[in-house]
Protein backbone atom coordinates (compact mmCIF):
# COMPACT_ATOMS: atom_id res chain seq x y z
CA UNK A 1 0.00 0.00 0.00
CA UNK A 2 1.46 3.32 -0.99
CA UNK A 3 2.23 5.97 1.69
CA UNK A 4 2.49 8.75 -0.84
CA UNK A 5 0.51 11.84 0.15
CA UNK A 6 -0.84 14.05 -2.58
CA UNK A 7 0.73 17.48 -2.31
CA UNK A 8 -0.98 20.59 -3.57
CA UNK A 9 1.28 22.62 -5.83
CA UNK A 10 2.72 25.71 -4.23
CA UNK A 11 0.89 28.10 -6.56
CA UNK A 12 -2.45 26.37 -6.06
CA UNK A 13 -1.89 26.20 -2.31
CA UNK A 14 -1.25 29.93 -2.17
CA UNK A 15 -4.47 30.66 -4.05
CA UNK A 16 -6.39 28.32 -1.76
CA UNK A 17 -5.04 30.01 1.37
CA UNK A 18 -5.83 33.41 -0.10
CA UNK A 19 -9.41 32.36 -0.74
CA UNK A 20 -9.77 31.09 2.85
CA UNK A 21 -8.35 34.30 4.28
CA UNK A 22 -10.58 36.41 2.00
CA UNK A 23 -13.64 34.47 3.14
CA UNK A 24 -12.65 34.93 6.80
CA UNK A 25 -11.82 38.57 6.15
CA UNK A 26 -15.15 39.17 4.49
CA UNK A 27 -16.92 37.75 7.52
CA UNK A 28 -14.85 39.84 10.00
CA UNK A 29 -15.07 43.00 7.93
CA UNK A 30 -18.76 42.48 7.40
CA UNK A 31 -19.33 42.15 11.13
CA UNK A 32 -17.24 45.26 11.86
CA UNK A 33 -18.99 47.21 9.09
CA UNK A 34 -22.40 46.25 10.46
CA UNK A 35 -21.37 47.70 13.84
CA UNK A 36 -19.92 50.87 12.37
CA UNK A 37 -21.54 51.54 8.97
CA UNK A 38 -24.75 49.48 9.31
CA UNK A 39 -23.81 47.20 6.34
CA UNK A 40 -24.93 43.56 6.23
CA UNK A 41 -22.07 41.04 6.57
CA UNK A 42 -24.07 38.59 4.47
CA UNK A 43 -24.37 41.11 1.67
CA UNK A 44 -20.65 41.81 1.93
CA UNK A 45 -19.77 38.13 1.61
CA UNK A 46 -22.33 37.16 -1.02
CA UNK A 47 -22.27 40.20 -3.32
CA UNK A 48 -21.54 39.05 -6.86
CA UNK A 49 -20.00 42.47 -7.58
CA UNK A 50 -17.43 41.97 -4.87
CA UNK A 51 -16.80 38.41 -5.97
CA UNK A 52 -16.24 39.65 -9.47
CA UNK A 53 -13.71 42.26 -8.36
CA UNK A 54 -11.60 39.97 -6.18
CA UNK A 55 -8.82 39.93 -8.73
CA UNK A 56 -8.85 43.75 -8.87
CA UNK A 57 -8.54 43.87 -5.08
CA UNK A 58 -5.59 41.49 -5.29
CA UNK A 59 -3.91 43.85 -7.66
CA UNK A 60 -4.38 46.76 -5.20
CA UNK A 61 -3.21 44.74 -2.17
CA UNK A 62 0.26 43.34 -1.45
CA UNK A 63 2.60 42.30 1.34
CA UNK A 64 6.21 42.93 0.51
CA UNK A 65 9.05 42.72 3.01
CA UNK A 66 6.55 43.09 5.86
CA UNK A 67 4.98 46.22 4.33
CA UNK A 68 1.24 45.79 3.88
CA UNK A 69 -0.56 47.73 1.18
CA UNK A 70 -4.35 47.58 0.96
CA UNK A 71 -6.94 49.00 -1.39
CA UNK A 72 -8.96 52.10 -0.64
CA UNK A 73 -12.16 50.06 -0.49
CA UNK A 74 -10.68 47.77 2.17
CA UNK A 75 -9.39 50.82 4.06
CA UNK A 76 -12.85 52.33 4.21
CA UNK A 77 -14.70 49.07 4.92
CA UNK A 78 -12.29 48.14 7.71
CA UNK A 79 -12.71 51.54 9.35
CA UNK A 80 -8.98 52.13 9.60
CA UNK A 81 -8.18 55.21 11.67
CA UNK A 82 -4.75 56.71 12.23
CA UNK A 83 -3.64 58.55 15.39
CA UNK A 84 -0.40 59.44 17.09
CA UNK A 85 0.65 58.43 20.61
CA UNK A 86 -0.27 60.80 23.44
CA UNK A 87 1.94 62.09 26.24
CA UNK A 88 -0.44 62.18 29.22
CA UNK A 89 -1.01 61.11 32.80
CA UNK A 90 -2.09 57.50 33.03
CA UNK A 91 -5.47 56.86 34.58
CA UNK A 92 -6.38 53.37 35.70
CA UNK A 93 -9.92 52.17 36.30
CA UNK A 94 -10.65 49.21 38.55
CA UNK A 95 -14.04 47.68 39.18
CA UNK A 96 -14.60 46.05 42.57
CA UNK A 97 -17.41 44.53 44.52
CA UNK A 98 -17.81 46.26 47.87
CA UNK A 99 -20.20 46.32 50.77
CA UNK A 100 -22.11 48.98 52.66
CA UNK A 101 -21.28 48.99 56.38
CA UNK A 102 -22.16 51.03 59.43
CA UNK A 103 -20.08 54.12 60.08
CA UNK A 104 -18.02 52.75 62.97
CA UNK A 105 -17.27 56.26 64.17
CA UNK A 106 -21.00 56.91 64.61
CA UNK A 107 -22.23 53.80 66.37
CA UNK A 108 -22.81 53.53 70.11
CA UNK A 109 -23.19 50.32 72.10
CA UNK A 110 -24.97 51.54 75.22
CA UNK A 111 -24.28 50.06 78.66
CA UNK A 112 -25.67 51.39 81.95
CA UNK A 113 -23.06 52.90 84.25
CA UNK A 114 -24.82 51.57 87.34
CA UNK A 115 -26.68 48.51 88.50
CA UNK A 116 -30.41 48.72 89.04
CA UNK A 117 -33.91 47.89 87.84
CA UNK A 118 -35.42 49.37 84.68
CA UNK A 119 -38.20 51.75 85.69
CA UNK A 120 -39.10 53.12 82.26
CA UNK A 121 -38.40 52.32 78.56
CA UNK A 122 -39.14 55.20 76.19
CA UNK A 123 -38.03 53.82 72.82
CA UNK A 124 -38.58 50.87 70.48
CA UNK A 125 -36.46 49.05 67.93
CA UNK A 126 -36.07 51.13 64.78
CA UNK A 127 -36.98 54.44 66.42
CA UNK A 128 -35.14 57.58 65.38
CA UNK A 129 -33.77 59.43 68.41
CA UNK A 130 -32.26 62.84 69.00
CA UNK A 131 -29.11 63.74 70.94
CA UNK A 132 -29.72 63.71 74.73
CA UNK A 133 -33.17 62.17 74.31
CA UNK A 134 -34.12 60.02 77.32
CA UNK A 135 -34.13 56.35 76.37
CA UNK A 136 -34.36 54.37 79.60
CA UNK A 137 -34.73 55.16 83.32
CA UNK A 138 -32.98 52.89 85.82
CA UNK A 139 -33.84 52.86 89.52
CA UNK A 140 -30.36 52.86 91.10
CA UNK A 141 -29.46 52.85 94.78
CA UNK A 142 -25.94 53.97 93.87
CA UNK A 143 -27.22 57.06 92.09
CA UNK A 144 -29.62 57.89 94.93
CA UNK A 145 -26.85 57.66 97.50
CA UNK A 146 -24.55 59.81 95.38
CA UNK A 147 -27.21 62.52 95.04
CA UNK A 148 -27.86 62.52 98.80
CA UNK A 149 -24.13 62.89 99.47
CA UNK A 150 -24.03 65.88 97.14
CA UNK A 151 -27.05 67.43 98.84
CA UNK A 152 -25.43 67.04 102.27
CA UNK A 153 -22.11 68.41 101.01
CA UNK A 154 -23.89 71.49 99.69
CA UNK A 155 -25.48 72.11 103.09
CA UNK A 156 -22.08 71.83 104.76
CA UNK A 157 -20.64 74.27 102.24
CA UNK A 158 -23.40 76.78 102.94
CA UNK A 159 -22.70 76.53 106.68
CA UNK A 160 -18.94 76.89 106.19
CA UNK A 161 -19.38 79.93 103.97
CA UNK A 162 -21.75 81.57 106.51
CA UNK A 163 -19.24 81.00 109.31
CA UNK A 164 -16.47 82.35 107.15
CA UNK A 165 -18.40 85.56 106.51
CA UNK A 166 -18.98 86.06 110.25
CA UNK A 167 -15.38 85.26 111.06
CA UNK A 168 -14.08 87.76 108.50
CA UNK A 169 -16.40 90.45 109.86
CA UNK A 170 -15.25 89.80 113.43
CA UNK A 171 -11.57 89.80 112.47
CA UNK A 172 -11.97 93.05 110.55
CA UNK A 173 -13.64 94.74 113.56
CA UNK A 174 -10.99 93.36 115.90
CA UNK A 175 -8.18 94.71 113.74
CA UNK A 176 -9.83 98.14 113.81
CA UNK A 177 -10.06 97.90 117.61
CA UNK A 178 -6.38 97.00 117.83
CA UNK A 179 -5.54 100.03 115.72
CA UNK A 180 -7.55 102.26 118.05
CA UNK A 181 -5.94 100.78 121.15
CA UNK A 182 -2.43 101.22 119.76
CA UNK A 183 -3.32 104.85 119.05
CA UNK A 184 -4.11 105.31 122.76
CA UNK A 185 -7.68 106.52 122.34
CA UNK A 186 -9.79 107.15 125.41
CA UNK A 187 -11.60 104.10 126.72
CA UNK A 188 -14.94 105.85 126.60
CA UNK A 189 -14.38 106.88 122.99
CA UNK A 190 -13.38 103.33 122.07
CA UNK A 191 -16.51 101.90 123.67
CA UNK A 192 -18.69 104.38 121.81
CA UNK A 193 -16.98 103.64 118.45
CA UNK A 194 -17.20 99.84 118.68
CA UNK A 195 -20.54 99.52 120.42
CA UNK A 196 -22.73 96.92 118.65
CA UNK A 197 -19.95 95.62 116.38
CA UNK A 198 -19.19 91.92 116.12
CA UNK A 199 -16.00 91.39 118.13
CA UNK A 200 -16.66 88.07 119.79
CA UNK A 201 -14.73 87.52 123.02
CA UNK A 202 -11.98 89.76 121.68
CA UNK A 203 -13.87 92.81 123.02
CA UNK A 204 -13.76 91.69 126.67
CA UNK A 205 -10.22 90.37 126.50
CA UNK A 206 -8.77 93.50 124.92
CA UNK A 207 -10.78 96.15 126.79
CA UNK A 208 -10.30 94.55 130.21
CA UNK A 209 -6.53 94.42 129.71
CA UNK A 210 -6.56 97.98 128.41
CA UNK A 211 -8.68 99.18 131.36
CA UNK A 212 -6.30 97.61 133.88
CA UNK A 213 -3.38 99.26 132.18
CA UNK A 214 -5.13 102.67 132.06
CA UNK A 215 -6.06 102.41 135.77
CA UNK A 216 -2.50 101.44 136.75
CA UNK A 217 -1.11 104.33 134.70
CA UNK A 218 -3.52 106.74 136.44
CA UNK A 219 -2.38 105.51 139.88
CA UNK A 220 1.26 106.10 139.01
CA UNK A 221 0.49 109.59 137.73
CA UNK A 222 -1.46 110.50 140.92
CA UNK A 223 1.28 109.20 143.25
CA UNK A 224 4.02 110.95 141.29
CA UNK A 225 2.20 114.27 141.80
CA UNK A 226 2.25 113.97 145.60
CA UNK A 227 5.52 112.10 146.00
CA UNK A 228 7.49 115.33 146.56
CA UNK A 229 5.25 116.45 149.44
CA UNK A 230 6.05 113.48 151.65
CA UNK A 231 2.44 112.36 151.72
CA UNK A 232 3.41 108.93 150.42
CA UNK A 233 6.40 106.79 150.79
CA UNK A 234 8.68 105.92 147.95
CA UNK A 235 7.71 102.30 148.45
CA UNK A 236 4.12 103.00 147.43
CA UNK A 237 5.23 104.75 144.27
CA UNK A 238 7.50 101.86 143.34
CA UNK A 239 4.66 99.39 143.89
CA UNK A 240 2.32 101.45 141.70
CA UNK A 241 4.88 101.67 138.96
CA UNK A 242 5.46 97.93 139.21
CA UNK A 243 1.73 97.26 138.85
CA UNK A 244 1.56 99.68 135.92
CA UNK A 245 4.40 97.90 134.11
CA UNK A 246 2.86 94.50 134.73
CA UNK A 247 -0.50 95.61 133.37
CA UNK A 248 1.19 97.18 130.36
CA UNK A 249 3.01 93.92 129.62
CA UNK A 250 -0.23 91.98 129.95
CA UNK A 251 -2.03 94.42 127.70
CA UNK A 252 0.65 94.32 125.01
CA UNK A 253 0.81 90.53 125.15
CA UNK A 254 -2.95 90.40 124.83
CA UNK A 255 -2.80 92.60 121.71
CA UNK A 256 -0.17 90.39 120.06
CA UNK A 257 -2.01 87.22 121.01
CA UNK A 258 -5.31 88.40 119.60
CA UNK A 259 -3.66 89.69 116.39
CA UNK A 260 -2.22 86.19 115.90
CA UNK A 261 -5.52 84.50 116.74
CA UNK A 262 -7.41 86.58 114.20
CA UNK A 263 -5.05 85.49 111.42
CA UNK A 264 -5.21 81.81 112.36
CA UNK A 265 -8.99 81.97 112.66
CA UNK A 266 -9.19 83.33 109.11
CA UNK A 267 -7.02 80.47 107.84
CA UNK A 268 -9.15 77.91 109.67
CA UNK A 269 -12.33 79.43 108.28
CA UNK A 270 -10.93 79.45 104.74
CA UNK A 271 -9.81 75.83 105.11
CA UNK A 272 -13.29 74.82 106.24
CA UNK A 273 -14.81 76.46 103.15
CA UNK A 274 -12.29 74.73 100.88
CA UNK A 275 -12.96 71.39 102.50
CA UNK A 276 -16.71 71.76 102.03
CA UNK A 277 -16.22 72.93 98.44
CA UNK A 278 -14.04 69.91 97.74
CA UNK A 279 -16.70 67.53 99.04
CA UNK A 280 -19.28 69.23 96.81
CA UNK A 281 -16.96 68.97 93.80
CA UNK A 282 -16.24 65.29 94.47
CA UNK A 283 -19.91 64.44 94.83
CA UNK A 284 -20.79 66.43 91.70
CA UNK A 285 -18.03 64.80 89.66
CA UNK A 286 -19.15 61.38 90.82
CA UNK A 287 -22.63 62.03 89.43
CA UNK A 288 -21.18 63.34 86.16
CA UNK A 289 -19.09 60.21 85.83
CA UNK A 290 -22.26 58.19 86.24
CA UNK A 291 -23.75 60.17 83.36
CA UNK A 292 -26.22 62.35 85.25
CA UNK A 293 -27.41 65.45 83.43
CA UNK A 294 -26.41 68.88 84.75
CA UNK A 295 -30.03 69.85 85.29
CA UNK A 296 -30.53 66.77 87.48
CA UNK A 297 -27.43 67.58 89.51
CA UNK A 298 -28.54 71.17 90.06
CA UNK A 299 -32.10 70.36 91.09
CA UNK A 300 -31.41 67.73 93.78
CA UNK A 301 -33.99 68.07 96.57
CA UNK A 302 -34.79 64.98 98.66
CA UNK A 303 -37.91 66.57 100.17
CA UNK A 304 -39.54 67.20 96.77
CA UNK A 305 -38.18 64.27 94.80
CA UNK A 306 -38.61 61.50 97.30
CA UNK A 307 -37.77 58.05 95.91
CA UNK A 308 -37.39 59.41 92.37
CA UNK A 309 -34.08 60.87 93.47
CA UNK A 310 -32.58 57.45 92.65
CA UNK A 311 -33.72 57.59 88.99
CA UNK A 312 -30.85 57.27 86.55
CA UNK A 313 -31.77 58.31 82.96
CA UNK A 314 -29.85 56.89 79.99
CA UNK A 315 -29.77 59.35 77.08
CA UNK A 316 -28.90 59.16 73.38
CA UNK A 317 -25.28 60.18 72.69
CA UNK A 318 -26.16 61.59 69.24
CA UNK A 319 -28.89 61.65 66.60
CA UNK A 320 -29.41 58.16 65.27
CA UNK A 321 -31.55 55.05 64.92
CA UNK A 322 -32.07 52.24 67.44
CA UNK A 323 -30.74 49.20 65.57
CA UNK A 324 -30.60 46.83 68.56
CA UNK A 325 -32.58 46.75 71.82
CA UNK A 326 -32.18 44.31 74.69
CA UNK A 327 -33.96 45.89 77.64
CA UNK A 328 -37.48 45.57 79.03
CA UNK A 329 -39.45 47.16 81.84
CA UNK A 330 -38.50 45.85 85.29
CA UNK A 331 -35.39 44.09 84.04
CA UNK A 332 -32.29 44.09 86.22
CA UNK A 333 -29.36 45.67 84.41
CA UNK A 334 -25.64 45.87 85.18
CA UNK A 335 -22.69 47.84 83.83
CA UNK A 336 -21.46 44.78 81.91
CA UNK A 337 -24.74 44.18 80.05
CA UNK A 338 -25.45 45.98 76.78
CA UNK A 339 -29.00 47.28 76.61
CA UNK A 340 -29.14 48.80 73.10
CA UNK A 341 -27.22 50.01 70.06
CA UNK A 342 -27.71 53.33 68.30
CA UNK A 343 -26.22 54.10 64.88
CA UNK A 344 -26.09 57.34 62.93
CA UNK A 345 -27.22 56.22 59.47
CA UNK A 346 -26.84 59.64 57.85
CA UNK A 347 -23.47 58.38 56.64
CA UNK A 348 -22.22 54.86 55.89
CA UNK A 349 -18.90 53.24 55.11
CA UNK A 350 -18.13 51.58 51.81
CA UNK A 351 -15.77 48.66 52.30
CA UNK A 352 -13.74 47.02 49.54
CA UNK A 353 -10.61 44.91 49.18
CA UNK A 354 -7.77 45.97 46.86
CA UNK A 355 -5.87 43.06 45.34
CA UNK A 356 -2.11 42.85 45.56
CA UNK A 357 -1.61 43.63 41.86
CA UNK A 358 -3.33 47.00 42.36
CA UNK A 359 -1.48 48.08 45.52
CA UNK A 360 0.37 50.76 43.56
CA UNK A 361 -2.92 52.67 43.27
CA UNK A 362 -3.36 53.17 47.01
CA UNK A 363 -1.32 56.41 47.40
CA UNK A 364 -3.38 58.18 44.75
CA UNK A 365 -6.71 56.88 46.16
CA UNK A 366 -6.35 58.40 49.62
CA UNK A 367 -8.76 61.32 49.92
CA UNK A 368 -10.18 60.78 46.43
CA UNK A 369 -13.85 60.35 45.51
CA UNK A 370 -15.03 57.01 44.15
CA UNK A 371 -18.30 56.15 42.44
CA UNK A 372 -20.41 53.10 43.08
CA UNK A 373 -23.76 51.65 42.09
CA UNK A 374 -26.18 49.18 43.61
CA UNK A 375 -28.53 46.70 41.97
CA UNK A 376 -31.18 47.89 44.41
CA UNK A 377 -31.14 51.34 42.76
CA UNK A 378 -30.79 50.87 38.97
CA UNK A 379 -29.55 53.91 37.11
CA UNK A 380 -28.42 55.68 40.25
CA UNK A 381 -24.77 56.50 41.02
CA UNK A 382 -23.47 57.22 44.51
CA UNK A 383 -20.22 58.84 45.63
CA UNK A 384 -17.94 58.23 48.61
CA UNK A 385 -14.69 59.79 49.80
CA UNK A 386 -11.80 57.44 50.58
CA UNK A 387 -10.44 58.05 54.09
CA UNK A 388 -8.49 54.86 54.78
CA UNK A 389 -6.29 52.52 52.77
CA UNK A 390 -4.97 49.70 54.90
CA UNK A 391 -1.32 49.16 55.73
CA UNK A 392 -1.54 45.41 56.36
CA UNK A 393 -2.26 42.80 53.71
CA UNK A 394 -4.50 39.86 54.48
CA UNK A 395 -2.30 36.79 54.12
CA UNK A 396 -5.18 34.57 53.00
CA UNK A 397 -6.91 36.79 50.46
CA UNK A 398 -3.83 38.83 49.48
CA UNK A 399 -5.86 42.03 49.68
CA UNK A 400 -5.67 45.36 51.49
CA UNK A 401 -8.79 46.95 52.92
CA UNK A 402 -10.18 50.24 51.64
CA UNK A 403 -12.74 52.38 53.45
CA UNK A 404 -14.74 55.32 52.12
CA UNK A 405 -17.54 57.37 53.66
CA UNK A 406 -20.75 58.19 51.78
CA UNK A 407 -23.73 60.40 52.52
CA UNK A 408 -26.80 58.25 53.06
CA UNK A 409 -29.69 60.45 51.99
CA UNK A 410 -33.06 59.01 53.04
CA UNK A 411 -31.20 55.92 54.27
CA UNK A 412 -31.14 54.49 50.74
CA UNK A 413 -27.91 52.60 51.45
CA UNK A 414 -28.51 49.72 53.85
CA UNK A 415 -25.57 48.26 55.79
CA UNK A 416 -24.84 44.82 54.39
CA UNK A 417 -25.84 45.79 50.83
CA UNK A 418 -23.41 44.86 48.03
CA UNK A 419 -22.26 47.60 45.67
CA UNK A 420 -20.22 47.85 42.48
CA UNK A 421 -17.28 50.22 42.84
CA UNK A 422 -15.27 51.94 40.16
CA UNK A 423 -11.88 53.26 41.16
CA UNK A 424 -9.86 55.71 39.13
CA UNK A 425 -6.29 56.65 39.86
CA UNK A 426 -4.11 59.07 37.90
CA UNK A 427 -0.33 58.96 37.96
CA UNK A 428 1.45 62.23 38.54
CA UNK A 429 4.16 61.56 35.90
CA UNK A 430 2.98 61.75 32.23
CA UNK A 431 3.85 58.81 29.96
CA UNK A 432 3.58 57.85 26.29
CA UNK A 433 0.24 56.12 25.67
CA UNK A 434 -1.79 54.72 22.79
CA UNK A 435 -5.39 53.45 22.60
CA UNK A 436 -5.69 49.80 23.67
CA UNK A 437 -7.44 49.02 20.35
CA UNK A 438 -4.16 49.69 18.51
CA UNK A 439 -2.30 46.77 20.12
CA UNK A 440 -2.17 43.45 18.25
CA UNK A 441 -0.62 40.17 19.35
CA UNK A 442 0.99 37.25 17.51
CA UNK A 443 3.02 34.40 18.96
CA UNK A 444 3.16 36.09 22.33
CA UNK A 445 4.50 39.38 21.00
CA UNK A 446 2.73 42.75 21.15
CA UNK A 447 2.88 45.04 18.14
CA UNK A 448 1.16 47.88 16.32
CA UNK A 449 0.87 48.82 12.65
CA UNK A 450 2.84 51.90 11.73
CA UNK A 451 1.69 53.84 8.67
CA UNK A 452 4.42 54.06 6.00
CA UNK A 453 2.60 55.78 3.13
CA UNK A 454 -1.04 56.57 2.40
CA UNK A 455 -2.09 52.90 2.11
CA UNK A 456 0.94 51.00 3.36
CA UNK A 457 1.63 49.80 6.90
CA UNK A 458 4.36 47.90 8.71
CA UNK A 459 4.42 45.95 11.95
CA UNK A 460 6.28 47.58 14.86
CA UNK A 461 6.93 45.50 18.00
CA UNK A 462 6.38 47.38 21.26
CA UNK A 463 6.96 46.86 24.95
CA UNK A 464 3.90 47.73 27.04
CA UNK A 465 3.55 49.10 30.54
CA UNK A 466 0.35 49.66 32.49
CA UNK A 467 -2.94 49.17 30.71
CA UNK A 468 -6.62 49.69 31.22
CA UNK A 469 -9.64 49.27 28.95
CA UNK A 470 -8.89 52.39 26.92
CA UNK A 471 -5.18 53.24 27.07
CA UNK A 472 -1.86 51.40 27.14
CA UNK A 473 1.51 52.75 28.23
CA UNK A 474 4.38 52.36 25.75
CA UNK A 475 7.73 51.67 27.34
CA UNK A 476 9.68 50.99 24.15
CA UNK A 477 9.04 50.86 20.39
CA UNK A 478 7.25 54.13 19.55
CA UNK A 479 7.77 57.87 19.66
CA UNK A 480 5.18 60.58 20.01
CA UNK A 481 5.21 61.42 16.25
CA UNK A 482 4.66 57.87 14.96
CA UNK A 483 1.31 57.48 13.10
CA UNK A 484 -0.27 54.18 14.11
CA UNK A 485 -3.46 52.29 13.30
CA UNK A 486 -5.85 52.58 16.23
CA UNK A 487 -8.92 51.08 14.54
CA UNK A 488 -9.29 48.37 11.89
CA UNK A 489 -5.94 46.79 12.65
CA UNK A 490 -7.41 43.27 12.47
CA UNK A 491 -7.63 43.60 8.67
CA UNK A 492 -3.93 44.37 8.47
CA UNK A 493 -3.20 41.50 10.82
CA UNK A 494 -5.19 39.17 8.53
CA UNK A 495 -3.10 40.30 5.57
CA UNK A 496 0.07 39.77 7.56
CA UNK A 497 -0.99 36.27 8.63
CA UNK A 498 -2.01 35.44 5.05
CA UNK A 499 1.44 36.35 3.87
CA UNK A 500 3.08 34.31 6.61
CA UNK A 501 0.96 31.26 5.77
CA UNK A 502 1.78 31.60 2.09
CA UNK A 503 5.50 31.54 2.84
CA UNK A 504 5.31 28.21 4.66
Amino acid sequence: MSNNVYKIPRKSRKKLLRCIVILLLCGVVGFHTAATNSLSPVALAASPDQAGTADEADRDESVTDGVITISESQWENAGIRIERPQQQAFEEHIRLTGKVALNEDRISHIYPMVEGAVDEVSIHLGDSVRKDQRLVIVHSREVGQAKLELFQARLELEMAEAKDRLQREMVNNTQQLLTALRAGLDLTEIEDQFSGKNLGDYRERLLSAYAEYVKAQADVTRLEEVAGTGAISGKQLLAARSDRNANLATYQARIEQIAYETQTSLLASLQAVKGASTRVAVATTNLRILGCDESEITSIDPLQQGESISHYPIRAPFDGTVIAKDVTLGEQVRPDSQIMTIADLSTVWIQADIYERDIHLLPSLSGSVLEFTSDAWPGRTFKARVFFTGEIMDEKTRTVGLRAIAENINHALKPGMFVNIQLGATSAQPSLQIPASAVQEHQGKKFVFLQQKDRSFKRRDVQLGRTDRQWVEIIEGLSINDPIVVSGGFVLKSKMLEALMGEE
